[in-house]
């Protein structure tokens, strides 16, 4: 089948028109929901605890990344529906633009769902549901101690400083899988069709479980730990810390740090690939 080959801006803005045009009533329905679905989780946590609940409890972080999964998996999860039947997988790949267009914009309405309107649809929903309780909460408790949720509240989300010179290393680990599960999730929506929701979940936890055999290995390999008893050697193990291949930073701390990053990289590139797949 024979589709555009280079990018063009303007078949790209077709195409958002064209999204826009078939699917806007699910994305308002969406919105909507997911508004209602926070604040009614904001009222259940806040009558149960009395009405106590401040950023820092850990319940609001509870929350939005809870919702975070949630729209990876129900949102980007979900990308081209179309494919998922025969007849409009026929119309779709037939549309006038080449398979980098679709892709890129497919992607960019995910992300931006998922890294901008989400952000901004939690921040919204949060405030409405603390101030849905301050108007019915004295009604049921005498003391109501609740603080609206503000922008600049976010640079408390990390919560980690006492990691010394890993603490670069850290957050950068702690924003590769932040990455990595909307990457794995939109590869899985072209390799996983409709069953999306089941086995990528599950692989995402395999996934795991060989990034962690891996810089385990690894840091075993080259410096395992010894155990001693009695100045005789009775045991390897493995050693966390070591070897230190920067200032107080282990090997395995840049490992998996490199291993998330490289996996986020191949799943769009694996993605990319299985949608050409699907053009010819």
């Amino acid at each position: 089948m024979k589709t555009a080959k280079a990018i063009s801006l303007t078949r790209m803005g077709w195409l958002l028109q064209y999204y826009w045009a078939t699917y806007k009533t699910t994305y308002l329905t969406a919105i909507f929901g997911f508004i209602g679905l926070i604040i009614l989780v904001y009222q259940l946590i806040l009558f149960s605890n009395h009405g106590y609940l401040t950023f820092e409890t850990g319940y609001v972080h509870g929350i939005f990344l809870s919702g975070y999964f949630v729209i990876c998996l129900l949102w980007v999860g979900q990308s081209f529906l179309a494919l998922r039947n025969p007849q409009n997988a026929k119309s779709y790949l037939m549309l006038p633009a080449s398979i980098a267009e679709k892709y890129i914009v497919e992607l960019s309405i995910k992300m931006a769902g998922l890294l901008i309107i989400y952000p901004i649809i939690f921040w919204v929903a949060s405030n409405l549901g603390l101030g849905l309780f301050q108007l019915f909460g004295p009604l049921f408790f005498t003391n109501v101690t609740i603080y609206n949720i503000g922008i600049l509240e976010w640079k408390e989300f990390w919560l980690i400083e006492n990691f010394g010179e890993q603490l670069f290393f850290i957050k950068l680990i702690l924003l590769g899988l932040f990455a990595l599960i909307p990457s794995l999730i939109w590869a899985g929506s072209l390799i996983f069709g409709k069953y999306n929701f089941i086995w990528m979940p599950l692989s995402m936890i395999i996934t795991y479980l060989v990034l962690s055999a891996t810089t385990l290995g690894i840091s075993w390999i080259m410096q395992p730990g010894i155990v001693r008893l009695n100045g005789q050697v009775k045991l390897e193990v493995l050693n966390f810390d070591k070897p230190e291949i920067l200032p107080e930073t282990p090997l395995l701390i840049v490992m998996i740090a490199f291993w998330i990053w490289l996996a986020v990289v191949l799943s769009y590139v694996v993605a990319y690939f299985k949608l050409k797949e699907k053009q010819v």
